[in-house]
């Protein structure tokens, strides 16, 4: 476990964990890396047979050289390793060192600028320098992020979440929202009371099939009180009328469309 997320606090999640470029490596070692390049070729250039032992000077030095210089980048691969940068739910971690550990951390409600800067081979390779402005004092504290790792992603994660903080209100970022809960289908709504169609579910509920016909209309000769034709018309605008007030009433769901079919017939048969 990383000595970094030993530090964390209960009830803190990180957001973002990045660390130093490996150009950091080349930058921190590059005099090894170039010792032990020349060491190697006076090495091979000097070295007799493989069956005869290294006892020449110019032979034991370069071979003295060559482990020096692989000591000194193995060093500093594993500091680069132990390199951790962080941003967690409340604050920004850095923290570094081998055997000594150096931790600074801030709190995101105290950040109060960040500057990035990139060069064309930052760019190009994904690294750079984050320069975090805090309010640490009065001068106001400056967090160092050198050759940082992704570094865009970093300051984007950090700038999200200190909104985030400060406006709870918001929505949550892409990475702490919830799925989006099922939607279940609705349920058909019950017949109103006062309808025709209760009468016809209780039919079909006593027969014990679902696939029986709707019962044929009341054969009765007089219409009912809302479909009764207006006095002093024609047969045929008594019709019209009684049709109207049908289709209305189909329309609103109170009677079937084959109970309005079969109105319908019965008043054109009466014409």
């Amino acid at each position: 476990m990383s000595y970094a997320r030993k530090l964390l606090a209960r009830g803190e999640e990180i957001v973002f964990e990045s660390g130093q470029h490996w150009f950091a490596v080349v930058g921190r070692s590059w005099w090894a890396i170039g010792l032990a390049i020349l060491a190697l070729a006076v090495l091979l250039w000097v070295a007799g047979p493989p069956e005869e032992p290294l006892d020449g000077p110019a032979e034991v030095v370069s071979l003295g050289l060559l482990l020096i210089a692989f000591a000194r980048i193995g060093w500093v691969i594993w500091g680069w390793r132990n390199t951790e940068f962080l941003v967690t739910t409340r604050r920004i971690i850095r923290a570094e060192g081998i055997l000594n550990k150096r931790m600074s951390d801030s709190s995101l409600e105290k950040v109060n600028d960040a500057h990035l800067t990139q060069n064309v081979f930052g760019r190009i390779f994904g690294f750079g320098d984050l320069d975090i402005l805090t309010a640490a004092d009065e001068l106001g504290g400056i967090e160092d992020f050198p050759l940082l790792a992704d570094p865009v992603d970093f300051k984007i994660a950090m700038l999200n979440q200190k909104e985030l903080l400060e406006r709870p209100d918001l929505a949550a970022p892409a990475y702490q929202r919830q799925p989006a809960p099922t939607m279940r289908p609705a349920e058909p709504m019950a017949p109103r009371a006062g309808s025709d169609r209760v009468t016809v579910m209780e039919e079909r509920s006593d027969s014990g099939s679902a696939a029986a016909p709707a019962p044929s209309p009341p054969a009765t000769a007089a219409a009912p009180p809302e479909m009764a034709a207006p006095g002093g018309g024609s047969p045929a605008d008594d019709a019209t009328a009684t049709l109207e007030r049908l289709a209305s009433l189909r329309d609103r769901g109170l009677i079937t469309a084959e109970e309005y079919d079969a109105k319908k017939r019965e008043l054109l048969e009466r014409i």
